[in-house]
């Protein structure tokens, strides 16, 4: 997978705080209470939750999220190009995709 670079900086050095998974879509809320939300095609996988974003891999439905420990939150997007969100604790865009 590349790295999606528009998305990694903005990430990098985020810490999650808070982890929640519905059928079709994860919300990933860091501690400057901004929020990602992933549109997904089929189930979230189990995560823990905490950690820090070190950068975002993209490659066609194909998204990951890896973390500064070196874990990985593997993702499949509903819609590539189009299921990705990220709003800072304001609710404004940081960016689409």
């Amino acid at each position: 997978m590349a790295l999606n670079r528009k998305l990694s900086p903005i990430l990098r050095g985020r810490p999650i705080v808070k982890y929640e998974a519905r059928p079709g879509q994860l919300s990933i809320t860091f501690a400057d209470g901004s929020c990602l939300v992933v549109r997904l095609a089929g189930e979230a996988p189990p995560f823990s939750g905490t950690g820090t974003v070190e950068k975002v891999l993209e490659a066609g439905d194909r998204f990951s999220l890896v973390l500064e420990s070196g874990s990985r939150l593997e993702l499949t997007l509903a819609e590539p190009g189009a299921s990705v969100s990220l709003r800072d604790g304001r609710g404004q865009v940081e960016y689409l995709g």
